[in-house]
């Protein structure tokens, strides 16, 4: 299939709807949903894929061999914070831990999130009682970030891969490999089919596009990233598994429906209320209400995605409420 015969949508919709008659079912699952992305990462008979994809994306910088597949749910650091979910984490023959996520819609402060949830896995390294003899061994701990619709860097480079290290900047070299983060940012990875020069590259187009193909790609040579798409087949999937990416797929829909017009209505009131208010009353006040108005459009949108079955975390970026506020809805 040719590249402009892949639609660039930014809600990666399928070509046809999920759970529709069986003659019209896509060739290939999304890779990028939730459910899709866990089958093929964090299942056990596809470690040697995971291996490979992350000999992949680490380009040299440490060679992975086998891997244990860890738990991907952690208690909060709050009672209101509850459990917090990651998508994988996994640890190879060394002990280096990997935390593999996979996001499709901003977050906010995003960076500051990932930092967090890395550093978690630095501090739970730590022995209970005595550390005298740990002494601070820390494993090395990799944070690899797939951005489907974001981007981290605040410039217009056009750079989709981004490789963040703790870096001493006086002596221009790596400070300390206790802590990585690489972020892919999908927006950016605009290469055709032709244009692909690496086995990175192919992995990337692959996730980005492999929902919209029906056939597996002439250049991909490499059997991981074969088998890899072979386990991506749609007709693979449990009744359960369809039902689930279906839901999730009509989620992020009816997500995105939300948030555009709770957007509209929401710029377009506070804007008017609050320039109207600010010229009779005083700007500040003005300002106030203006955003009040806001505030009330973040609690009826929290409203309906809580609805939808979304999870409270996720609410909570999304809108900016607080767990406990969230909760009270």
């Amino acid at each position: 299939m040719k590249q402009e015969d892949i639609p660039d949508d930014t809600l990666r919709e399928p070509a046809i709807a999920y759970g529709s008659r069986k003659e019209q079912e896509p060739y290939f699952f999304d890779p990028l949903e939730d459910v899709g992305f866990k089958r093929l990462f964090a299942a056990e008979q596809n470690q040697e894929l995971t291996v490979a994809f992350l000999n992949h994306v680490l380009r040299g910088k440490k060679t992975v061999v086998s891997i244990e597949v860890l738990k991907s749910e952690y208690p909060g650091e709050t009672k209101e914070e509850g459990q917090v979910t990651v998508d994988m984490v996994c640890k190879d023959q060394e002990g280096a831990i990997f935390l593999v996520e996979m996001q499709r819609q901003y977050y906010k402060n995003f960076k500051k999130r990932s930092l967090y949830y890395g550093s978690r896995l630095l501090v739970e390294q730590a022995p209970r009682g005595n550390r005298r003899e740990w002494g601070y061994d820390l494993k090395d701990v990799y944070v690899i970030a797939l951005l489907e619709e974001f981007k981290v860097s605040e410039d217009e480079d056009r750079i989709w891969l981004h490789d963040v290290a703790l870096f001493d900047t006086t002596a221009e070299k790596v400070f300390c490999s206790a802590l990585s983060f690489i972020y892919i940012e999908m927006p950016h990875f605009q290469k055709t089919e032709q244009e692909l020069k690496s086995d990175l590259e192919r992995w990337i187009y692959a996730l980005k596009h492999l929902n919209h193909l029906q056939a597996i790609p002439a250049t991909f040579s490499e059997p991981e990233l074969v088998q890899f798409c072979e386990a991506a087949r749609y007709i693979n999937l449990t009744k359960a598994e369809k039902n689930m990416i279906s839901n999730r797929t009509k989620q992020r829909w009816d997500y995105y429906a939300i948030i555009e017009g709770a957007k509209e209505i929401g710029e377009a009131e506070g804007r008017a209320i609050g320039e109207s208010i600010g010229e009779a009353r005083g700007e500040a006040k003005g300002r106030a209400i203006g955003e009040a108005m806001v505030y009330e459009k973040a609690v009826k949108t929290a409203r309906k995605l809580k609805g939808k079955g979304f999870l409270i975390e996720e609410i909570a970026e999304l809108t900016e409420l607080s767990v406990a506020e969230i909760k009270s809805l």
